[in-house]
């Protein structure tokens, strides 16, 4: 029998003791993935042009080539998950990287520098995004904005701590130091993966949710229902292409990841076209952070109140007002647009699990994640070189203005997707 007297409350961090361990495990998977593909770059491509004399320009447009890469990763990994499990692809793709990171550190050529980068870039994609949040909205049906909400803080963790890290690691023994550190927790977050994470919960003794108003026998027959529906399910992924919601919510949301992606990225160059020094901008990407680490919680507290449907269109009100008060030319509103940006970085990566599982449910959502989650990391993509190229041809004050056009319009798409379930729930 269920427990008696118990209160399910979806806006409770009542995760239980191995729901947390989940949700730590993907919010470290999540860190590090940023940390290795985007944060640590900062300092090893200047390192790697400077130490072996590599044209800069052609590391940054390696960067480009593999986030595209990472997208078809991403279609490869939810194949896998489908047909193996999803703790597979979970400890493959951290293998994955794992032995990347180890051989990036030793790259010889740009070539062997490219092949690093697409494989640990690859790898990424599935440990930190796509077995990494299959596993979440199948622990967490109910709860998924809010679980979202914490795991996502491994975003702006990563920005705050990755520059002093790889600084430190470079000046104490250099950039095989750096990788090598990397390959050594990727491989030991993969040996992890295989002894403690399980695909469902109920597969490791637990509950959805941590619900414990039902019984075990409740919860795994349930399971092995929807596990023969996803058998036969009518969402295939035709039905799902051929769908207005896939492509609306894919437009909006991935244009929220471009707006991040697109400001964090260009961060330092737009400060310091518009005259501000070094010192200055360290501190505002300190503040900005800080905010999004708390913000990221907010989001997924905003979304298990209202749902992530208004819980977007919301967010994208806050990233709207952060451009507009960081192009009038004077420091208060430049500071005081800092923590709207925080509100939306820590949001940005949020909702998309939820939308998913809210329209499509718990056993619906690994066939609709798979389609959209590449159509937003492409669309998202583009962000770095989108501002970047406006930025420098035209000025950053035009690239916000482009942005928060693109936002306004991102936010219309959002109030025509119909976010009522289709398919299948608990």
């Amino acid at each position: 029998m269920g427990t008696k007297n118990y209160e399910f409350s979806k806006t409770s961090s009542s995760f239980g003791g191995k729901g947390w361990l989940v949700i730590l495990f993907s919010f470290v998977c999540i860190l590090f993935d940023s940390s290795i593909i985007n944060d640590s770059l900062n300092v090893t491509i200047g390192a790697f042009a400077e130490i072996k004399e590599w044209n800069i320009s052609l590391l940054y447009i390696f960067s480009t080539i593999t986030a595209w890469i990472a997208v078809v990763g991403a279609a490869m990994w939810g194949i896998i998950s489908h047909k193996i499990s999803i703790r597979f692809a979970w400890a493959l793709s951290l293998g994955i990287c794992s032995a990347a990171c180890f051989l990036w550190g030793h790259a010889s050529s740009p070539i062997v520098y490219f092949i690093c980068l697409a494989a640990a870039s690859v790898g990424g994609m599935g440990f930190a995004y796509i077995a990494n949040l299959n596993v979440i909205s199948n622990w967490f049906p109910r709860k998924k904005g809010l679980a979202m909400g914490w795991v996502t803080i491994g975003f702006p963790v990563s920005a705050m701590i990755s520059l002093p890290l790889t600084s430190n690691l470079l000046a104490k023994g250099g950039l095989t130091t750096i990788y090598n550190f990397y390959g050594i927790a990727t491989l030991i977050l993969c040996i992890i993966c295989i002894v403690f994470i399980r695909d469902f919960p109920e597969q490791a003794g637990a509950f959805p949710d941590n619900d414990k108003s039902f019984d075990k026998a409740a919860a795994d027959r349930q399971l092995q229902e929807g596990l023969a529906y996803m058998k036969t399910s009518p969402w295939t992924v035709k039905k799902l292409f051929a769908t207005k919601t896939t492509w609306l919510i894919g437009f909006s949301l991935g244009v929220m990841e471009l707006f991040a992606l697109g400001i964090m990225t260009n961060f330092v160059p737009r400060f310091m076209q518009a005259g501000y020094q070094m010192p200055q901008i360290i501190g505002m990407l300190t503040i900005t952070g800080a905010v999004a680490c708390v913000g990221s919680y907010l989001c997924g507290v905003l979304d298990a109140h209202v749902g992530p449907k208004k819980a977007t269109i919301i967010t994208y009100f806050f990233g709207i007002a952060s451009i507009i008060l960081n192009l009038i030319p004077n420091p208060v509103t430049v500071y005081l647009s800092l923590p709207f940006l925080g509100v939306l970085l820590g949001g940005s990566a949020n909702y998309l699990v939820s939308i998913c599982n809210t329209i499509w449910g718990r056993y619906d959502f690994p066939m609709s994640y798979k389609v959209i989650k590449p159509i937003v990391a492409a669309l998202g993509a583009l962000g770095v070189a989108v501002v970047g190229v406006i930025g420098h041809s035209v000025s950053y004050t035009a690239a916000y203005i482009f942005l928060a056009c693109l936002a306004a319009v991102a936010t219309i798409v959002m109030f025509f997707v119909d976010d009522t379930l289709v398919g299948k729930d608990l």
